[in-house]
């Protein structure tokens, strides 16, 4: 990723939250992936109550 160093002149706090939050907010979406394709995949399973997947 390349920024332009033009844009650290006017709010450098403010680019940092925005690039920060488009991190934390891939990571959530990679996080529900994650869950929504483990259930599909476990869900013929029969694993005992509390088990959870990955380990």
């Amino acid at each position: 990723m390349e920024i332009d160093p033009s844009l650290l002149e006017d709010d450098k706090e403010m680019l940092e939250d925005l690039v920060a939050a488009a991190f934390n907010d891939a990571a959530r979406r990679i996080e529900e992936t994650q869950k929504e394709k483990m259930a599909s995949v476990s869900s013929g399973m029969q694993l005992p109550p509390g088990f959870k997947m990955p380990f």
